[in-house]
């Protein structure tokens, strides 16, 4: 029962996260106005019946009730996306400050990917939201390890900005400091491993397989992706 509850608040969070990351790559939305969601097509309001995740995309077939626009079905995949990370959570992590700053952390991680992806920029407040949290689950495990993967990351990182300037953007710099405090050192390097090789292999298949130093890379779903696949991995087999 827990569990299917923990999913069920997954998906509603997901359904949350979907008006972030749309109101985050247009310049003229905010996210708190209009207070409600709406069709980006017709621009009408979505009332509750239809904005029930997962379930609504089901019974109105992926259309809009009014226009007929053709929801994304990226909408439904992240409502389910974040509800399999909530009860892959819950599942691994019994201590429940570190189930909710890992829940935080994962929600923070999808809304960035997809805002990476779209506009090769990452918002200051989510990248934050992930190292704050990050710096509690450091400090509910082992502060110190959490501590060193951190400045080796950063120092890292920093340099990797200063020769790739035009590839690699500050925000990429501050996600992978979060990413750091999140893990400790072995699979914090494992993780930015990951990413690099995700990432690369991403900029060849989109680039027809050229690829330069100029080339940029929307660097913060692949951290995302290596970073919180390491912290699952780490925290079941409890190297955290």
């Amino acid at each position: 029962m827990w569990y299917l509850l923990t999913f069920a608040i997954g998906t509603i969070v997901g359904s949350f996260l979907n008006v972030v990351i749309y109101r985050s790559t247009k310049e003229d939305l905010k996210l708190w106005d209009p207070p409600h969601s709406f069709c980006p097509n017709c621009k009408r309001k979505i009332e509750w019946y239809d904005n029930i995740p997962v379930i609504s995309y089901i019974l109105l077939r992926g259309k809009c009730r009014h226009c007929g626009w053709r929801i994304p079905i990226r909408y439904p995949i992240v409502e389910i996306s974040t509800g399999t990370l909530f009860l892959m959570n819950r599942v691994l992590i019994k201590d429940p400050l570190l189930f909710v700053s890992s829940c935080v952390i994962a929600s923070a991680l999808i809304a960035i990917s997809l805002i990476d992806l779209e506009t090769y920029l990452i918002p200051d407040y989510l990248n934050f939201t992930v190292l704050i949290f990050s710096f509690v689950v450091a400090l509910r495990t082992s502060f110190l390890e959490h501590l060193i993967s951190f400045l080796i990351v950063t120092i890292m990182f920093l340099i990797l900005k200063a020769m790739y300037r035009d590839g690699l953007g500050a925000g990429d710099v501050i996600l992978a400091m979060g990413i750091g405090f999140l893990l400790s050192p072995v699979p914090s390097i494992f993780a930015i491993l990951i990413a690099s090789i995700s990432g690369i292999l991403y900029a060849l298949i989109k680039g027809k397989g050229k690829m330069d130093i100029k080339t940029r890379i929307p660097f913060g779903p692949f951290l995302a992706l290596g970073g919180y696949t390491l912290f699952l991995i780490s925290y079941g087999m409890g190297w955290l």
